[in-house]
């Protein structure tokens, strides 16, 4: 990264719901799904605007038009205010609001994106904001949403959202941002996000799930590549798959299994000549629309699970056999969920003690993880100034990813 860019910040402050929470909703519980992700763990979502320049709105306009609507979007999103509690399962909704942040970064909004598209890991600290508070015995000051507006050299602007993962999936994220966005432009409909996530999956008082984790990023060497796959060879992918019998096989399936696959290679060629371990590829599940019966969409909290497929690294493992093996995972685990509400929390439950915790906690095997946002309507944000350009999503961040 360029050294001379800085964030150069011009406020900061938290933005309070518009109405105070009542005292009847002043502590939120968090399910059973909230407890077992860590609480220092953030979903950061940025959102590219390279030309409002050329369009009617002003910087100071748009600023103040953010703060007031997402003021109006915590009166709905109560628990999104407030401050997680000491006992990890629950929340003091007492209205200390989100974090909001105002700056300038002296470059255009492109030379963001094309660093964020290489290996420039410093880039995101330019783009995404940092707590006012720090350290573990401050936790409970944290705020759960941090909010950062950039503005740049061009005319555009960057806003960058960072929830905190113990609240919300990707999904909740989704539809908070489009429900913050629908309340900008003044639209008709008034956001009301389903917060029923601990009457159907109670929590464990006094319990956090102890989560396997893996080493964090700073240890040892690790890089951070964006790698965009045209549409065009990913239908190659497709027709390889088809013309080995995998029947109507998705984009998903065929880069996951794709990246699975190199992964495969790399860690067979690293271990070469000495014991060669199992690796597991783990895929998040979003079951909203698969229990009986399906949730709303717009159920804020954790709903997901996950399914596993494992390999020998030594294994000589083709495209479409990974395909299948990842598409017999998820079926599966879509039958448990059809079948059985109680199936869910069971095999969340079970996860905590099967051998592969072991396994991952010792790093006897190689875990990889991937996740898609593909049906999440990210591109649908509309702030009522330019179209949306692009998104992207960074890695999790926090201490335990």
């Amino acid at each position: 990264m360029d050294a001379s860019l800085q964030f150069e910040i011009i406020s900061e402050t938290f933005i309070k719901p518009s109405s105070p929470t009542p005292p009847s909703l002043r502590y939120h519980k968090l399910s059973l799904f909230d407890q077992g992700i860590s609480p220092y763990v953030l979903i950061r979502v940025a959102f590219f605007y390279p030309n409002i320049k050329g369009t009617r709105w002003l910087a100071n306009e748009i600023s103040q038009l953010l703060k007031s609507s997402l003021s109006k979007t915590l009166a709905q999103y109560y628990p999104f205010a407030g401050r997680l509690m000491k006992n990890g399962y629950m929340i003091d909704c007492n209205d200390m609001g989100a974090q909001f942040t105002e700056g300038r970064i002296n470059c255009r909004v492109s030379e963001i994106r094309k660093q964020l598209s290489s290996s420039s890991e410093k880039m995101e600290d330019l783009i995404f904001a940092r707590s006012l508070f720090s350290g573990p015995a401050l936790a409970n000051h944290h705020s759960l949403v941090f909010v950062q507006l950039s503005s740049f050299n061009c005319g555009g602007i960057v806003l960058s959202v960072s929830i905190n993962h113990r609240i919300a999936d990707a999904s909740s994220v989704s539809t908070f941002m489009n429900d913050w966005a629908a309340i900008a432009r003044q639209t008709s409909d008034i956001p009301s996000p389903h917060l029923h996530g601990a009457s159907l999956f109670p929590p464990v008082d006094g319990q956090q799930f102890p989560k396997p984790s893996p080493p964090k990023l700073n240890q040892g060497k690790h890089v951070k590549r964006m790698l965009a796959f045209h549409a065009s060879k990913i239908g190659e992918l497709k027709a390889v798959a088809l013309n080995s019998g995998v029947e109507n096989p998705t984009r998903f399936e065929v880069v996951s299994a794709l990246l699975y696959s190199c992964f495969i290679s790399a860690a067979s060629k690293a271990n070469s000549g000495s014991h060669i371990r199992q690796s597991i590829f783990g895929h998040p599940v979003n079951f909203r629309q698969i229990i009986v019966p399906p949730l709303p969409q717009n159920s804020v909290g954790n709903f997901f699970t996950y399914f596993l497929t494992s390999v020998d690294n030594n294994a000589e493992v083709k495209l479409p056999e990974l395909i299948n093996k990842i598409r017999e995972g998820k079926t599966k685990v879509c039958k448990e969920c059809t079948e059985n509400i109680n199936a869910i929390t069971s095999k969340l439950e079970a996860s905590h003690s099967a051998p592969l915790t072991a396994a991952i906690e010792t790093y006897n095997s190689d875990f990889y993880a991937c996740s898609s946002w593909c049906r999440f309507p990210f591109y649908g944000v509309d702030f009522g100034w330019e179209h949306l350009r692009w998104y992207t999503q960074q890695p999790l961040q926090g201490s335990t990813c």
